[in-house]
């Protein structure tokens, strides 16, 4: 072959790379379009709620009972608008760095058991408008020790894992947490179950960017499909595991797995 064959080759290899990066590129920025309408679409959802309900609050249209009652959702209503909009400007900074640089805090350690505790309490309002309950099952934790994490990174993943969990449940149930110590691996996990829509078959795809099954949206038809996504990026920042399942009694839990000190000089500890 010729070197003038060789330099054609070369050149038509180079024009097939480029219209494939040039392809990808258009996908990005038709998923980056539609991310973002979803997310105002969602996001500006919480907050006319907000904004109605503190009208009826100021004009004194409602019983104590009912003021109550519109406080809590005033409640629940407010950590849906602060979860979208943590998620956005991780999703944000995903864009521009692969590996969150920009975002990673010093290590602390952290109780996986109180910050289940802490969201529950958070995510509680929200459940209650399905009438779902959230429980946190604290002697499962007894034994486990504190983790060495990012920590605003680790209370989005379970966040997002939570929120996920409220919305596809079936009203009436129950969303369970629990966790436990693996001294051979010395990592503390986390377990998240509920009781709703079934995983689609290859359970791996609900960790992928955009992903939503046929059921989610009929479920849920405003998400984004990138709660999960993000979860996953940030636990592999983290070198811990993230796994999903259903269990032959039709319980769907996500797991999450986090190391002790595996990341003990890897980063910088928070002063004090």
């Amino acid at each position: 072959m010729s070197s003038s064959d060789l330099t054609q080759k070369n050149i038509e290899e180079l024009e097939r790379q480029c219209a494939y990066l040039q392809e990808q590129l258009d996908q990005v920025k038709v998923e980056q379009a539609n991310y973002l309408q979803n997310v105002s679409h969602q996001l500006v959802a919480p907050l006319n709620a907000i904004k109605w309900h503190i009208e009826n609050l100021t004009e004194g249209r409602l019983s104590v009972e009912r003021a109550k009652k519109v406080l809590r959702s005033i409640y629940s209503q407010s950590t849906i608008a602060v979860h979208l909009a943590k998620n956005f400007a991780l999703m944000s900074n995903l864009e521009e760095d692969h590996a969150l640089t920009a975002l990673k805090e010093p290590l602390q350690p952290v109780s996986l058991c109180r910050l289940a505790i802490n969201l529950a309490d958070d995510f509680q309002p929200l459940g209650w408008e399905k009438n779902i309950e959230i429980g946190v099952k604290k002697q499962d934790f007894e034994a486990a020790p504190e983790v060495l994490v990012m920590k605003p990174l680790i209370s989005q993943v379970l966040s997002n894992i939570i929120e996920n969990a409220v919305k596809y449940s079936h009203p009436e149930s129950s969303i369970q947490i629990s966790g436990h110590y693996d001294p051979a691996s010395d990592m503390v996990l986390v377990n998240v179950g509920n009781r709703g829509i079934p995983l689609p078959a290859n359970t791996p795809d609900v960790f992928a960017r955009g992903f939503r099954s046929n059921d989610a949206k009929n479920k849920y038809p405003a998400g984004t499909g990138f709660g999960l996504y993000i979860a996953k990026r940030i636990v592999d920042i983290h070198e811990g595991s993230i796994s999903a399942q259903t269990t032959e009694h039709g319980t769907v839990v996500f797991t999450v797995a986090l190391s002790v000190r595996g990341l003990q000089g890897k980063a910088r500890l928070r002063d004090g």
